[in-house]
């Protein structure tokens, strides 16, 4: 903000008013001039900062008038663009709206910048350029969809937008364990790395598609990544190695991100486990790279996406979840607080977000931060054997042999860790 008081000492603010709009109307004249080369249009470089300047300028006056100027303005504005519209040949004109409503939102924009929204105005100029700019994607994204993926995104829309809001976020069951819009969360997160991986694979190629996938999967469950991609592999054979990499890459991501837990609730913490989580995530990343170095098939090899929307994967995931979940209750209920590493390892099995939050707050005792550390990397390690346990199970014998690998060197690295620390 101090550039701009500088340059409003400078120019004025009014003048500074106006290089802000005429800077934000060249943002979306160049890209509609660029349009105009392909495409028959009427405003562009010149017409987008004119308009952005009599916005500005208006709203400018409201001060010394009344807000009804601008509102009139726009509305005789907008009278104009369709007058003009109609009145013109379309083949001169174009016949499409999307410059007209961008002339529109640009008088807007202007009007932002003499309410002194100037961050907001530029920002909003950005946007609307990418989604001006993002034509063509979109009509080559839109023209390869078929009428199976538009209807299983309809029904992915249903369930995630008009079903779940509406479960009952209360807990039942013996130690509140039951929680409905838990439960559809999770097959809502199942269904949206089904849907991330199928388009990634269609449209950006399957070499690409499935790292990306497991990256972003892996930010939200590595877990239900290694149920998705572990069926993939048995579907594909040959595309196993790329799945059995993105099964590993997607745990990788789990350390950081319970690295960010124990930060938020127990900063302390995060010091002893900086060390064993980078060696963890180091081990996976390698296994990864070796993976994807060498690879005989190509990235455009011909896949059987089948359908977008497996609910029948994903509620078999959330069934097993929920039974995960009372074998901890019940695990814990039988060995107390004492069995730390038991529990750890059984809570592993269905989570390890929950064990890494109660253990960084067990961890708030300085004497006790040690023995915390040890019990997280025990859950982690768990997690990884529930993972290698459904890819050998739901995936090919060749992801099973691959994940085995990678996760049998996390496993050893791990407990040597704890062996190391607790003797």
């Amino acid at each position: 903000m101090q550039t701009f008081q500088d340059l409003n000492e400078l120019v004025g603010s009014y003048m500074l008013g106006v290089l802000i709009s005429t800077g934000v109307g060249l943002i979306l004249g160049l890209e509609r001039e660029f349009d105009k080369l392909k495409d028959k249009g009427f405003a562009g470089i010149r017409s987008f900062p004119i308009v952005t300047i009599i916005g500005f300028s208006l709203g400018s006056l409201t001060q010394q008038f009344s807000n009804w100027l601008v509102i009139i303005s726009l509305g005789s504005f907008i009278l104009f663009l369709a007058l003009y519209h109609f009145s013109q040949k379309q083949e001169e004109y174009g016949q499409g709206l999307t410059t007209n409503l961008a002339l529109i939102a640009t008088f807007i924009l202007g009007v932002m910048v003499s309410a002194e929204f100037l961050k907001e105005a530029v920002a909003t100029a950005v946007i609307l350029v990418t989604l001006l700019s993002l034509k063509t994607k979109f009509v080559s994204i839109i023209s390869n969809i078929t009428s199976v993926e538009l209807f299983a995104f309809i029904k992915f829309s249903i369930i995630a937008l008009l079903i779940l809001p509406f479960l009952p976020n209360k807990n039942y069951g013996p130690d509140n364990l039951l929680n409905p819009f838990e439960i559809g969360s999770i097959i809502v997160i199942v269904s949206l790395i089904n849907f991330i991986g199928y388009f990634l694979v269609k449209f950006v190629g399957s070499k690409k598609g499935i790292i990306l996938t497991a990256i972003l999967g892996g930010l939200i469950s590595s877990t239900a990544v290694a149920w998705n991609y572990a069926s993939k592999s048995k579907a594909s054979p040959e595309l196993s190695k790329k799945y059995s990499a993105g099964i590993i890459v997607a745990s990788a991501i789990m350390f950081p991100r319970l690295a960010l837990l124990t930060y938020i609730f127990n900063a302390a913490i995060l010091i002893h486990l900086a060390l064993p989580f980078a060696l963890l995530t180091l081990v996976c990343i390698v296994a990864t790279l070796l993976l994807m170095r060498k690879d005989d098939n190509k990235p455009d090899t011909n896949i059987k996406l089948g359908n977008p929307l497996d609910m029948l994967n994903a509620i078999g995931f959330g069934a097993i979840y929920l039974l995960i979940l009372f074998a901890v209750f019940y695990s814990n209920q039988f060995f107390g607080e004492r069995g730390l590493y038991y529990s750890a390892f059984i809570a592993g099995l269905a989570d390890t977000d929950a064990i890494t939050i109660s253990m960084a707050k067990f961890s708030l005792d300085s004497e006790k931060t040690q023995l915390a550390t040890s019990v997280i990397i025990a859950a982690t390690l768990s997690n990884m054997l529930v993972k290698l346990g459904i890819t050998a199970l739901k995936g090919s014998k060749t992801a099973g042999k691959r994940v085995s690998y990678a996760f049998g060197s996390v496993i050893l690295v791990g407990l040597a860790y704890i062996f190391f620390n607790t003797n």
